[in-house]
């Protein structure tokens, strides 16, 4: 009877062992299914604000002393998916073998996604648009 006990002790704590790690496991893969989502979101607003680059016909002006030209609120992906994204006017340079007419003007876009109620990521990109002056 004591050996009966033990047996049941023994597997009673490998059940209790293997029931805890299967919850760790099921945290675990949320927590990084929330932040390739975050990811994916703050991905999704740096590609917007590169968008919002690429369609300009001349270079954006400055709204404020700041630099910054373009500037969005949460924008809604899916279900709790959300980003914003701020667009920034970095300086201008000559482009090589194009004259001073056609200057490069450098943006930084700083992105942030949100995913659930705690998911959040930054993604930062730096673009280049080369607009002709004078026109």
């Amino acid at each position: 009877m004591v050996s009966t006990l033990l047996v049941v002790l023994v597997l009673s704590v490998i059940a209790l062992g293997a029931a805890w790690l299967a919850s760790t496991e099921e945290k675990t893969s949320f927590s990084a299914g929330v932040h390739a989502r975050s990811v994916f979101s703050a991905d999704a607003g740096s590609e917007a604000g590169i968008n919002f680059l690429r369609v300009a016909d001349t270079p954006p002006a400055l709204n404020s002393a700041d630099g910054v030209v373009a500037q969005t609120q949460d924008i809604t992906l899916a279900g709790s998916q959300t980003f914003s994204f701020q667009c920034t006017f970095v300086g201008q340079s000559p482009r090589p073998g194009w004259g001073i007419e056609y200057p490069d003007y450098d943006y930084e876009v700083l992105s942030t996604g949100h995913a659930a109620t705690d998911g959040t990521s930054l993604v930062k990109v730096l673009a280049s648009r080369m607009f002709k002056t004078g026109y």
